[in-house]
């Protein structure tokens, strides 16, 4: 090959420091093109006060009916301290802590005829006259919150959890969000509200104390301090270390529509290693549990957009169920070969040296100067083929001197992938890694990044929620359970304020 000519940005060749190679410029194709017009962004979603976000949570019916399914009510002679209240209104308490801000400011505002009789008129509405009339005059105080939630609710953590994720699944498909319809987007250009998002958070505990006692080094006075038994020291996005507990959320939205988002799932997932905390599976291990159970589901489900934390090995089973899952091609891959086409002709050959790089089908070449260099191929098409497990392809052109070639490869793990190598003993080809189903630098890979975004900003909103950023309750599973809380707050508001039509461009 020629010394390229110089060229616009757009279509000069990339190299990165550390590179000993080049990409060639990313064609137009059926991911789009460089005249494509960019994505604009939906209407801000106009505030809401305190008693407002209150009001949609105690008129969800659902929330009674995830505590009628997941505690129940106290039998008469059990021993033990009475509750004071039946376990739906411990459950709006847990939820309200969301909004007020801690379980002492709840405490208080529950004891207040402001925001007590609001709750009974909700139980007069959802439970009948005679439960709101049982009802004591103010709500619990601090220390039968406490009580309930360290003997009741944490003990039935998993219930609640599966249970949430369960009626909000069917809020979702109830409000047309994950419809299965062959009219309604396509496996490049999904609609808004049939791609799920998701990502990982670490929450901070109330307190930042990693030991139990310190000692003053120009005093000597030892001070106790009260630490999260479940925290741990992790690293986020761009190196950032943060101490907490990890949360993992799914979630899905309608295009352009504000306060349309609807959590689906919450998890919490391990930081510390394995052998410490055996009962949390890693991030990537749940997201996969939970996007399958989701797709069991919601079969309109066509991708999924999370961060760099999965892997090929992560995206090979989701893909083989038949969605696109997109993430950012992970740094550190280098072109992997994948094989070499060749065409006879009567009067010769020619061939062609197909690599993977930047994710997707490249030609590599080498320039008068001695440099590698590989040409992104375009795509005509990502098909899908359904048999027992999908198989996806790109079907692309390679363009030669004698004629362009139309050719089809996989873009999902196969068989001969998974074979071990005798040599280094691992599988043959990680393709799920390097081959991506819709590539990260075009203008539909930026679509789809766009929409993890939400995930961002729901985490953002989960903190601020909290003085201080810090999540009012110790241990993985407590947060959890706050977490929930406060999904059912998000859920609610979406479920009261209703949505517009779907089918509106993202």
């Amino acid at each position: 090959m020629t010394t390229a000519k110089k060229r616009s940005r757009r279509t000069r060749g990339k190299t990165t420091k550390g590179r000993d190679w080049l990409v060639g410029p990313i064609p137009d194709d059926v991911f789009g093109s460089a005249s494509d017009p960019a994505c604009q962004p939906g209407p801000q979603a106009p505030p809401l006060a305190i008693d407002e976000r209150f009001e949609y949570l105690l008129s969800n019916p659902d929330l009674f009916e995830a505590v009628r399914q997941t505690l129940p009510a106290r039998e008469p002679g059990s021993v033990g301290r009475p509750p004071g209240y039946p376990p739906y209104i411990y459950f709006v308490f847990l939820c309200a802590i969301s909004v007020f801000g801690s379980a002492r400011s709840t405490a208080r505002h529950l004891q207040r005829d402001l925001w007590w009789n609001p709750v009974r008129e909700a139980v007069r509405k959802h439970l009948g006259s005679e439960e709101a009339d049982s009802l004591k005059p103010t709500g619990p105080s601090l220390s039968q919150w406490n009580y309930f939630f360290k003997n009741h609710l944490k003990t039935h953590v998993s219930a609640v959890r599966d249970t949430s994720r369960e009626l909000w699944v069917r809020q979702a498909l109830d409000m047309g969000m994950m419809a299965e319809s062959g009219s309604r987007g396509s496996w490049i250009r999904p609609e808004r509200d049939q791609v799920l998002h998701g990502d990982a958070t670490v929450a901070k505990p109330p307190s930042k104390h990693t030991r139990h006692e310190t000692v003053d080094k120009e005093t000597g006075e030892i001070r106790r301090h009260r630490v999260d038994p479940d925290a741990s020291n992790t690293t986020e996005g761009g190196g950032k270390p943060v101490y907490g507990n990890k949360f993992l959320s799914l979630a899905v939205r309608v295009a352009r529509t504000p306060h349309s988002r609807v959590i689906l799932a919450l998890e919490s997932v391990r930081t510390k290693s394995r052998k410490r905390d055996p009962e949390r599976e890693d991030e990537g291990t749940a997201v996969v549990r939970l996007v399958r159970h989701l797709l069991s589901k919601a079969p309109g489900i066509r991708a999924f957009t999370y961060d760099t934390a999965l892997r090929g090995v992560h995206r090979a089973p989701l893909i083989a169920d038949g969605i696109v899952v997109f993430t950012r091609q992970h740094g550190g891959l280098k072109p992997h070969p994948l094989q070499r086409f060749e065409k006879h002709y009567e009067n010769g050959k020619c061939g062609h040296d197909l690599y993977a790089a930047e994710g997707r089908v490249c030609e590599r070449y080498f320039t008068v100067d001695g440099e590698t260099y590989y040409a992104p191929l375009p795509v005509e098409e990502l098909e899908r083929r359904k048999q027992n497990k999908s198989r996806f392809y790109h079907r692309l052109v390679i363009p030669c001197s004698r004629g362009d070639h139309e050719f089809r490869i996989r873009v999902d793990e196969t068989k001969e992938d998974r074979e071990i190598d005798p040599s280094t003993k691992k599988p043959r080809f990680n393709r799920a890694e390097h081959l991506r189903q819709i590539p990260p630098a075009t203008p539909v890979g930026r679509r789809l990044l766009g929409f993890r975004q939400d995930s961002e900003s729901n985490h953002s909103r989960f903190d601020q929620a909290y003085p201080h950023e810090r999540v009012p309750a110790y241990g993985a599973n407590a947060g959890l359970l706050i977490y929930i809380g406060y999904a059912w707050v998000n859920n609610s508001i979406t479920r009261a304020l209703g949505q517009k039509p779907l089918g509106l461009a993202a």
